[in-house]
């Protein structure tokens, strides 16, 4: 028993030693700091609103100064120059690192770009229609130009434009396509009623990064615990922004622009969370593989050197000692002060119960009969507890379908089977027009309804060996082993037909639902899962913006696309 007193006296003094360099830092001194935006107020921008507005960055210690765009003020050059301490930038940020500019990311808030270029609707049906025609671009839109290199479409081969930023110039035939976000011009172009096309870098399999928050390398180098303060404190406010855009979007009206009305800061909105998935990866997500594929795309597009450095480019979060050597130490300290005091009191039990020992032989043995029967009866029950957990795990709660977790491991084994067999696999991604729409006018349970009733209808009109999920929100996906691309095309175009002719009654209305669908083929449009629901998903993507009630193909991997598809 001593030796378990001196351990224990050994365990308080490391204990006292550890919490004074256990201590954080506060960046209360952080001060005042300029955020420098990329564009005028909307909602793009909504997070950093919302920090600033909810106190999120005043309990961090800053007080904040929001700067709109300005003519000729380049968001990097503000923060390189000192004018500025954090940006807003897209991906050239990976294009000026590698040409040696010292400036790193903080936190990406757009996983996938954005940027498109927008022609009229009529004779420009392909990128390649644009060859000799006038197109607004900006310089910095180095994503467009590496897009056009790729598809055989250089800037000798166009008539460059300066940018108004004016959709009336597309409109009015001055131009034959412009540079746009798809969370902003579109929306003008629906409302004036002018058809357009979109073409997105991603359909030629470049797909970059968003909207950017970044810094100096010397401000995160010289005081990392304040950058990762006001990027925590602005991923906070996206996070806000994303759980009430209505709320956000009448913050934006009333302290920063009208420039936009209340329904186009929805519609940016709304366009902002398919571009974000925060439902699949955390905002502010950084995965430095892919800016090392951006940094490769800039490579084969001339304007970077084969051998580029990015070190340093993303940001490492510093602030907080590492304390892994102190806390392995102090475990491994806490472990034999442990054992050592379990020894002695093991060892005091043993001396006296085997002195009783003999005596209570056959009556211990009893008891572990006993015990072991009851034991045995309580794994059993355990077992079944789990194989019930396991299936529930597996379920959607409202629909009945299999989720997502259990669909990421059957289409990984689904493929795996195709490829050695070598026969087609389609998969079709499916999602329900206008469903928010839906629940504002009808409530979630009326949304709900529609969600069950689709499940049934796909589960009753499956073929032996389908197999159905709900891939999340209102989006279900089918795997269809033995399919080639025109059946699955066929059997899309029969559930979206049949389900819009169901009539749902809601609050004394007559509602009829339709759904929009993307279809893609292995092998063809990919031969992994995640080519072949990026295939799925960037059809869905034309099918949606293309007016819904509608089911796309994908496009082959060689760039080429099967023109069928199903629609009113």
């Amino acid at each position: 028993m001593m030796r378990a007193s001196w351990w224990c006296c050994c365990l308080a003094a490391v204990l006292c030693a550890a919490l004074p360099a256990a201590a954080g830092h506060s960046p209360g001194d952080a001060g005042r700091v300029v955020l420098q935006l990329k564009w005028k107020h909307q909602f793009q921008f909504a997070g950093y609103y919302v920090a600033k507005e909810k106190g999120f960055y005043t309990d961090a210690g800053f007080a904040v100064e929001i700067r709109e765009a300005q003519e000729g003020v380049d968001p990097v050059d503000s923060v390189l120059k000192g004018e500025a301490d954090f940006g807003i930038g897209a991906s050239e940020l990976a294009l000026m690192r590698g040409q040696g500019r010292p400036v790193v990311a903080l936190a990406v808030i757009l996983q996938h770009s954005p940027l498109v270029l927008i022609a009229r609707g009529g004779g420009v049906k392909s990128v390649h229609d644009l060859d000799g025609k006038r197109i607004m671009l900006l310089p910095q839109e180095t994503e467009l130009y590496a897009y056009l290199e790729r598809e055989k479409l250089p800037r000798s081969r166009i008539t460059e434009v300066p940018h108004t930023f004016a959709v009336d110039d597309l409109v009015k035939g001055r131009v034959e396509a412009l540079s746009g976000y798809s969370t902003d011009e579109p929306f003008v172009l629906k409302k004036l009623g002018v058809p357009y096309s979109l073409f997105s870098p991603r359909s030629a399999g470049i797909d970059f990064y968003g909207d950017t928050l970044f810094t100096s390398q010397q401000l995160a180098r010289d005081n990392p615990q304040r950058a990762a303060a006001f990027r925590d404190a602005s991923l906070r406010g996206w996070q806000y922004a994303m759980d009430h855009p209505e709320e956000v979007a009448d913050l934006i009206l009333a302290r920063y622009s009208k420039r936009h009305r209340r329904e186009h800061l929805l519609f940016e909105a709304e366009e902002m969370r398919r571009l974000m998935q925060p439902h699949l990866i955390s905002i502010g997500h950084i995965n430095p593989g892919r800016w090392r594929s951006i940094a490769d795309v800039y490579v084969e597009s001339g304007m970077l050197p084969a051998k580029y450095d990015l070190g340093g480019f993303v940001f490492e979060d510093r602030s907080t000692p590492d304390y892994t050597r102190f806390y392995r130490a102090l475990v491994a300290v806490l472990l034999v002060a442990v054992l050592a005091a379990l020894i002695a009191w093991r060892q005091a039990v043993f001396n006296r119960r085997l002195r009783r020992e003999v005596a209570r032989r056959t009556e211990v043995e009893a008891e572990l009969r006993e015990v072991n029967g009851r034991l045995e009866q309580q794994l059993g029950e355990i077992q079944e507890l789990q194989s019930q957990l396991r299936e529930q795990a597996l379920r959607d709660k409202l629909t009945g379908l299999y989720n997502r977790r259990y669909f990421d491991e059957a289409l990984d084994r689904a493929l795996a089977l195709a490829r050695r067999q070598r026969y087609p696999l389609s998969l079709v991604l499916i999602d329900i027009d206008r469903f928010k729409d839906l629940n504002d006018s009808y409530g979630h349970q009326a949304g709900d309804a529609v969600l069950q009733s689709l499940a049934a209808h796909l589960l009753d009109n499956r073929r032996a060996g389908d197999l159905v999920c709900r891939w999340g929100g209102e989006e279900f996906v089918v795997v269809m082993p033995h399919t080639p691309l025109a059946g699955a095309m066929q059997r899309a175009g029969y559930w979206r037909e049949s389900f819009a002719r169901q009539a749902f009654l809601f609050g004394g209305n007559t509602v009829r639902v339709t759904l929009s669908a993307g279809v893609a083929t292995s092998p063809g449009a990919g031969d992994t899962d995640d080519e072949l629901l990026r295939a799925a998903d960037l059809a869905l993507y034309r099918a949606k913006s293309s007016g819904r009630n509608r089911i796309e193909a994908a496009e082959d991997k060689e760039g080429g696309r099967d023109e069928t598809q199903v629609n009113d």
